[in-house]
C-alpha cells in the first residue's frame, strides 16, 4: 500500500498550518493537510526547476504518456507559470495505448492544454510489440532507446529546444542503484536531472519530478483530481529496474528518507554535467549519433533484413535520456 494512502488519526496537525493534517509524508517527518501538500509539492518542483538552467519564458515540451507522473509534471509546470505543450507518443500496444491516448487527451481539454499526439508506426513503419517479437533484446531497453530518438526529433520539429519527462525520485534513485550494481560507469556519469544540449539537432532535457516520490505524486494527482491510467505497462513485466525499486521501497519502509539521502548525496557530489562534443552524423539519417550509425536505424535495418550483420547500437545510447 502506498504510504500516502494510510490514513492519519483525527489528531493529526498540518506542520505547516496545524490544521487538521490527512497526508502523511514519512521521509520528509511531515503531515500536511491539503492546500498544504500542494504548496510543499510545488515547492519541490520549484526547487528543481531553479537547478536548470533554461530561462523561465522558455517553452517546454512535456513528454506525456497518461500515466500519473507525466500527467502530473504538466499540471504542475503549467501551475508554475511555465509555457508548455504536451506530446504523446502511441506505441501501438493493444488497449493499453488507446487508453493512454485518452487519459492525455480529458486532461488536456480538461485543463485547456495544447499538445500533439505522434504513432510510432507512423514515425518508424513498426509498433513496439511487432519490434518486441522481432529483436532479442529485452523490449523495455528498446522501447526506452526509440523513445529517446523519436523525443530528440520531435521536440526539434516542433520548434522547441527543452523536453521535460515524468521520472521521479523512485525512477532515478532506483536506476543509480541499478547501475552501481552492475558497475555501469558510463551510465552512472551521465545521470542527471538535467541534461545540456550537446548537438545543434539535442534538446534540454530535464526532470522536474525527480525530487518527489511515487507516493507523493500519486497524493498530487488525488488532491488536484488528476484522472490518470493506472497500472504498468504490459509488456514491462520482469523489468529488472523494477527489482532495483523494489529493494529501495524495502529500505524505505524501515528507514523513511532512504531514497532521497542516496540520490541527493550522489547529485551534490557529482561535477554539473557538460554537453560533450564528440557527436558524430549518422550516415542513414543524418541525426547526430555516436560513431557512423544511430541505434534507430540500425534498429530499424535489422528489422527489415533478419540476419543481417549491423553495426553495433552507438555508444552510449541506452543512457542519453
Amino acid at each position: 500500500m502506498p504510504r500516502e494512502s494510510r490514513p492519519l488519526p483525527e489528531t493529526a496537525k498540518c506542520t505547516r498550518c496545524r490544521m487538521r493534517a490527512v497526508i502523511a509524508l514519512p521521509s520528509h517527518h511531515a503531515n500536511f493537510c491539503e492546500d498544504c501538500f500542494r504548496v510543499f509539492f510545488r515547492r519541490a518542483v520549484l526547487r528543481a526547476m531553479k537547478k536548470f538552467p533554461i530561462k523561465a519564458d522558455e517553452p517546454i515540451l512535456v513528454a506525456v504518456s497518461g500515466g500519473k507522473d507525466s500527467l502530473a509534471a504538466w499540471a504542475v509546470l503549467q501551475d508554475l507559470g511555465y509555457r508548455t505543450q504536451g506530446v504523446h507518443l502511441n506505441l501501438g500496444i493493444p488497449g493499453f495505448s488507446e487508453a493512454s491516448e485518452e487519459a492525455v487527451a480529458a486532461f488536456a481539454g480538461k485543463r485547456n492544454l495544447p499538445w500533439v499526439g505522434y504513432s510510432l508506426q507512423g514515425l518508424i513503419g513498426y509498433s513496439i510489440p511487432e519490434i518486441g517479437r522481432q529483436v532479442r533484446r529485452p523490449v523495455c531497453s528498446v522501447c526506452g532507446m526509440i523513445k529517446r530518438r523519436l523525443l530528440n526529433r520531435i521536440t526539434i520539429r516542433e520548434g522547441l529546444r527543452v523536453v521535460a519527462t515524468g521520472h521521479n525520485l523512485d525512477d532515478e534513485a532506483g536506476r543509480l542503484l541499478g547501475n552501481l550494481v552492475r558497475n555501469r560507469r558510463e551510465y552512472i556519469e551521465k545521470q542527471s536531472p538535467y541534461l545540456p544540449s550537446a548537438h545543434p539537432r539535442l534538446p534540454e532535457k530535464i526532470k522536474p519530478l525527480y525530487r518527489v516520490s511515487a507516493d507523493e505524486i500519486r497524493a498530487f494527482c488525488r488532491v488536484e483530481g488528476i484522472a490518470y491510467l493506472e497500472g504498468a505497462c504490459p509488456l514491462s513485466r520482469g523489468a529488472t529496474s523494477h527489482m532495483f525499486q523494489e529493494a529501495l521501497d524495502m529500505l524505505e519502509g524501515k528507514m523513511p528518507g532512504t531514497k532521497r539521502d542516496f540520490l541527493f548525496a550522489y547529485l551534490d557530489a557529482r561535477p554539473a554535467p557538460k554537453a560533450v562534443d564528440d557527436f558524430g552524423t549518422c550516415d542513414r539519417c543524418g541525426e547526430p549519433c555516436y560513431g557512423t550509425r544511430c541505434s534507430m536505424c540500425t534498429l530499424l535495418e535489422r528489422l527489415r533484413h533478419p540476419g543481417y550483420e549491423n553495426p553495433p547500437l552507438d555508444k552510449g545510447s541506452a543512457s542519453s535520456e
